[in-house]
């Protein structure tokens, strides 16, 4: 390891010391602060359901919904963005009755920069969260790499982390062509996720679905916080944690980190997991790893944590009241997770199995992404069904 590298990785534990306390397992880890300015669900009144509560369908004339879009609202406005077809990116200003939709990306902008890295295959866009108050991060597929967008006003897209290659790829290092250093590689298979804390230096969490591994991006640096390359499943020790294609991530009101996995390869996955971060050293991230919900079935049944059963669970969000939400992607259908014995139901329906029965909330089987505004409103794009939803009033 050169000195250029170590030091980085110095600054960012230095950082993540400042923010080290005690976890409810007495062991001595990171506490993480959700991003003021990205979604975070901390904020807004707690959600109340009705039985029969339907989402409600917007009309939009800006955003053309894609197969991989992605939605996400920002932490400091009732500002939704969403990628699009096309690899477009638009904000939506939900404050007035109808939404007011500007295209802040527009399409070409990142097929040109794909160019310039002799890439001439067309951009997808998926995973999209807010990093600051004036910039965007967005998961491009074709090149395995994220980019970072103004969130603001149509301007040139820009790569922040990843070695632009079609074939993707698993390794640690800079998270941008540096002499004589490393590039970082991902490796995107499906829509997935991108979560960013609020320390003093933002900490960037990186669903890798296509390496079954959470990521993390601090100082310029990529490292790999837990999964090895291979789908499988192991709690206990972050360094020999497994997943089966995270999709999902959320850094919780309590200060954890929360990964949903859809068990894509078919090894694991459906469950949602909790990550405790300990110190950053030498050796790599520390840290414990546990399954807060799902056995492993892909089935959307009622239950406590680990007896209940996710269906290719998506897109988790926490609140501040400790609930947590997330859509079950093989049925559609949206979940709770509340109370001591973190039980998981069906919050729009009197039981889950009737959810089933009905055909669920949103597309069986599709692409959706949920997000809350700060005012505490939630909404879901079905991309599969092309519509932007309200879920509550």
């Amino acid at each position: 390891m050169n000195a250029q590298r170590l030091a980085g990785i110095l600054v960012a534990a230095a950082a993540l010391g400042a923010c080290r306390n005690s976890d409810d397992n007495g062991v001595a880890g990171i506490k993480l602060v959700p991003s003021s300015f990205a979604a975070n669900g901390c904020s807004g009144p707690d959600h109340v359901f009705t039985v029969g509560q339907t989402p409600a369908a917007g009309a939009l004339t800006v955003l053309q919904i894609g197969p991989f879009s992605q939605l996400t609202a920002a932490g400091d406005s009732e500002t939704l963005f969403a990628t699009g077809d096309n690899a477009t990116v638009v904000a939506i200003d939900v404050t007035a009755p109808i939404p007011v939709e500007t295209e802040i990306l527009a399409a070409g902008a990142v097929a040109a920069l794909l160019l310039t890295q002799g890439i001439a295959t067309a951009p997808v866009l998926s995973g999209i969260s807010v990093l600051d108050s004036d910039s965007l991060l967005v998961v491009e597929h074709t090149s395995n790499t994220i980019l970072k967008v103004d969130r603001h006003a149509v301007a040139a897209p820009e790569f922040f982390a990843g070695a632009p290659d079609e074939q993707g790829g698993f390794a640690n290092g800079t998270a941008l062509a540096v002499p004589n250093n490393p590039q970082a590689r991902f490796h995107f298979r499906g829509p997935t996720q991108i979560a960013v804390s609020d320390p003093l230096v933002p900490f960037v969490f990186v669903a890798d679905n296509g390496n079954h591994a959470v990521r993390r991006i601090a100082s310029g640096f990529v490292i790999t916080v837990a999964g090895g390359g291979a789908p499988f499943f192991d709690d206990g020790d972050i360094a020999g944690a497994g997943f089966d294609s995270p999709s999902g991530l959320s850094v919780t009101c309590s200060g954890t980190l929360l990964v949903s996995e859809t068990g894509a390869a078919g090894v694991a996955g459906n469950r949602l997991r909790q990550l405790m971060l300990g110190p950053l050293s030498f050796f790599g991230q520390q840290g414990q790893v546990l399954t807060r919900a799902g056995n492993g079935v892909d089935a959307t049944i009622q239950g406590d944590g680990e007896l209940a059963s996710l269906a290719a669970p998506v897109s988790p969000l926490t609140t501040a009241m400790g609930d947590t939400y997330w859509i079950d992607s093989t049925t559609g259908i949206l979940r709770r997770m509340r109370g001591a014995t973190d039980t998981c139901d069906c919050p729009l329906w009197t039981d889950c199995a009737f959810a089933v029965t009905a055909g669920g909330d949103f597309s069986p089987g599709g692409v959706v992404s949920l997000t809350q505004t700060p005012l505490g409103v939630m909404f879901v794009l079905d991309a599969t069904a092309g519509q932007l939803l309200k879920v509550t009033p």
